[in-house]
């Protein structure tokens, strides 16, 4: 039996300039979540801590400090570490970030092994054999992917459990229109006489239904957990790890998974269209919407649209302030929400026997259609 902890896309060394007033926040949390996830692997007696590529978010811009802190995190896990490049932090073996890792390797102990080399990686766990085999990143963007080196050998022996690593797109999950980030298809995969494939670059697992209790999956040898924090507002998901457990008898593999959510800090990007149906019809909507949340550790961003009655409209800022002050970081989008147009409202800015209030009466009933007659009005006084 060969327990594994995975993760990948960590992405250590994002800057995070759209937040310069949380950075070191976002930057710390992803970190911690890396030390959770370690002590949790060295809970689990997981055998092998695997990073299906990307642990940096560029090849040559991280700071000596992350990769430092990446190295001492991974390092305190007590059995082997296993690190794939991937497209963000791609081997040739000219990037500096690669030269900062293998230097701050040697000056602590540890048992990280970089897969930078197209060869297979042969372990022993408990008299159990373990081959590696990685297709990892030499370039940012490439037509094909790694794969071929691995297709192209002997059959393995069937004494062994062996286990693919490999970063790229995968074919209808991760988006990749032009074709360019290692694009795999899981046929391809599977063609591949693999007993797992440990998947990295989409940043949302895959499966996507791995509970968070060990459970069988039966016919799954393909898993990408995703990345272990989420990234910012496009990047849906909790920030994930999966624990495989993995035994093999003869021909037959059978493994078993579950899910770790490690993520801290989430994100949260929602459009929200509100009616005018009460006095607090904002201030309900948006309390309804994020009642759940732990506000501490949320970045929001809200998009609104509709209408809403007079006074709540002119105390909006004080509103989203009063709902949002507890959080993170907060961004309110209001410029398609608008105050409600009633008839008592275009009495009060015209006669009741002018042209405007009469074509305006004439509008009740369709809120859509007085807003935007409204707003005509008064493009045409401004004109």
């Amino acid at each position: 039996m060969l327990k594994i902890f995975m993760t990948g896309d960590n992405h250590f060394g994002k800057r995070y300039d759209r937040y310069p007033e949380i950075r070191k926040r976002l930057v710390d949390s992803r970190f911690e979540c890396l030390d959770d996830m370690v002590k949790r692997a060295e809970e689990e007696q997981c055998e092998l801590f695997v990073v299906t590529g990307d642990l940096f978010d560029h090849t040559n811009t991280v700071s000596v400090a992350d990769v430092k802190r990446a190295v001492k995190s991974l390092s305190e896990f007590p059995r082997t570490v296993l690190v794939l490049p991937g497209n963000h932090d791609y081997y040739t073996g000219e990037e500096k970030v690669w030269k900062h890792f293998e230097k701050e390797l040697s000056s602590v102990e540890n048992n990280i092994v970089l897969l930078n080399e197209f060869k297979v990686y042969p372990y022993e766990f408990h008299e159990e054999k373990v081959c590696i085999y990685p297709a990892f990143c030499q370039s940012k963007h490439a037509k094909e992917n790694n794969l071929g080196w691995i297709r192209d050998l002997d059959r393995p022996e069937e004494n062994a459990i062996h286990i693919g690593i490999a970063h790229g797109a995968l074919k209808g999950v991760t988006p990749d229109l032009n074709q360019e980030y290692f694009l795999m298809t899981e046929k391809e995969l599977l063609d591949i006489p693999m007993d797992l494939w440990l998947i990295g670059h989409t940043h949302i697992p895959y499966p996507a239904d791995i509970p968070t209790e060990e459970s069988e999956i039966t016919g799954c040898r393909i898993f990408n957990a995703g990345t272990h924090e989420q990234l910012d507002l496009h990047n849906r998901t909790e920030g994930n790890g999966f624990i495989l457990t993995v035994e093999k008898q003869g021909a037959k593999t059978q493994v078993s998974a579950k899910r770790f959510v490690s993520g801290k800090i989430r994100f949260f990007d929602k459009n929200l269209h509100v009616r005018p149906t009460s006095e607090t019809a904002l201030a309900d909507t948006l309390k309804g919407e994020f009642k759940d949340i732990a506000k501490a550790n949320a970045i929001v961003r809200v998009c609104l649209t509709g209408s809403v009655r007079q006074e709540e409209y002119e105390k909006r800022g004080e509103i989203y302030r009063e709902i949002f002050s507890d959080c993170l970081s907060f961004e309110v989008k209001d410029g398609e929400l608008s105050e409600e147009i009633t008839l008592e409202k275009i009495y009060s800015e015209y006669a009741q026997t002018s042209f405007a209030a009469k074509f305006m009466e004439r509008l009740t009933g369709n809120p859509a259609e007085m807003q935007m007659a409204y707003e005509l009005l008064k493009e045409c006084e401004e004109g």
